[in-house]
């Protein structure tokens, strides 16, 4: 009867073992995830300051500016891809991946403004940064709570300049959001 006993206990013990290995795999991967991520958030902070800082002084040449600014950005990511992905063995599939990412973006944002037909560069504006707010709040729910509270973060912003503060909204989503991109950055880094 005691022999049972152990042997209950045993397989009771190998199985919370396994749990907390998996929720420390679970933890591991996630974390490993916001690593990786943390640089491309500094990167697009920066852009983000750079084109709402720029569209402020030059506002005729906004549009300009923004496609050579994501132009850079896109270029900066596959760098930060490939030389990330080589170190890793995993080639340059990700160059590819995030070219696609951009033109697709580029094309999907292009249909909708001709379907849309905003009538400022604010609309224009808040309206892409709520689509990446919200495509990092779907990242969020695989790559982990951090996304999701940036795209929030993001969101919010972006609606409280549309709304509350249109006479200051480049300077305000250049500071706010470009900022809040590199805080994630710092904080994604941070694991």
């Amino acid at each position: 009867m005691e022999h049972q006993n152990s042997s209950t206990l045993n397989r009771e013990d190998a199985r919370q073992a396994l749990d907390t290995i998996a929720v420390t795999a679970q933890r591991s991967t996630t974390l490993y995830r916001y690593h990786q991520a943390s640089p491309y958030f500094f990167l697009w902070g920066v852009v983000w300051m750079l084109g709402y800082g720029l569209s402020d002084l030059w506002p005729a040449q906004a549009g300009w500016t923004w496609m050579l600014l994501d132009a850079v950005g896109i270029g900066m990511s596959i760098v930060i891809a490939t030389s990330g992905r080589a170190q890793r063995g995993a080639g340059s599939a990700m160059a590819w991946r995030i070219a696609g990412l951009g033109g697709s973006l580029f094309l999907y944002f292009a249909a909708a403004f001709a379907v849309m037909a905003p009538s400022s560069g604010k609309q224009v504006s808040t309206f892409i940064t709520l689509t990446v707010a919200l495509a990092y709040g779907l990242v969020g729910l695989w790559a982990g709570l951090r996304w999701i509270g940036a795209g929030v973060a993001v969101a919010a912003l972006a609606l409280v300049a549309y709304f509350y503060v249109p006479t200051y909204f480049n300077t305000w989503m250049g500071f706010a959001g470009g900022g809040v991109l590199v805080l994630t950055g710092y904080w994604l880094r941070r694991v």
